[in-house]
């Protein structure tokens, strides 16, 4: 493959991840929506690896809701590995939802994953937990959980400590894990400290991690 062919095919594969998301929210967006929206976006920096994280979620409705999250990971042989969700979820009651997310990645195109998930907030203390399972020829299942310590340290400043948890399995067995873990400062709107992403592959475990740094942008 000829550079050219390198560059075009590195940026045609960031656009489709991009456009997944954007055409999402292009068809469901609102001023409502936009009024209401959150997001972030943060690098992370490692020995392996670097990676885009953008998530934008916020209300379309009453007890609706949207997210739209997508993660570029290149390493430093210009390798990219992108994956886009989109998720609409509905509340059932309290933090429990309906989910139906769909998930795009250049290899597997679009996968429906409908299932539920949880949110609790408890002071400084939260977390999130989602279920799914995919609709596709050899079903996966799969669960994430994310839990937040972010107690403050003073008027301007507060610790920032985060697990993000991702296990994939289906009829071989385990198939991936995934755990993200940040630990450093918050100031305003920014975030920043020391990142470690680590996996395991198959049911052997085989292990791969980046380790490193990352900025993070809440808006």
């Amino acid at each position: 493959m000829t550079i050219k062919q390198k560059i075009n095919n590195y940026f045609g594969t960031v656009s489709k991840g991009l456009a997944t998301a954007a055409l999402a929210a292009s068809l469901i967006f609102s001023p409502k929506f936009a009024e209401a929206a959150s997001g972030s976006v943060e690098v992370v920096a490692g020995n392996e690896a670097v990676t885009l994280d953008a998530k934008l979620f916020g209300e379309l409705a009453p007890k609706t809701n949207f997210l739209a999250r997508t993660r570029l990971t290149t390493d430093y042989g210009n390798n990219l590995n992108p994956f886009t969700l989109v998720d609409l979820s509905y509340n059932l009651i309290d933090g429990l939802d309906v989910v139906m997310e769909m998930q795009f990645t250049p290899t597997d195109g679009f996968v429906a994953r409908p299932g539920v998930q949880y949110f609790g907030k408890w002071n400084d203390f939260s977390l999130f937990a989602l279920g799914t399972v995919s609709i596709d020829e050899n079903p996966t299942g799969e669960i994430i959980t994310l839990m937040q310590y972010t107690p403050k340290l003073s008027d301007a400043l507060k610790l920032i400590t985060q697990i993000e948890t991702v296990t994939n399995f289906g009829e071989p067995g385990h198939n991936f894990s995934v755990e993200r873990l940040r630990l450093g400062l918050g100031v305003g709107g920014y975030h920043f400290g020391a990142a470690g992403d680590l996996i395991q592959i198959g049911n052997e475990g085989k292990f791969g991690y980046n380790v490193g740094g990352f900025v993070k942008k809440e808006f």
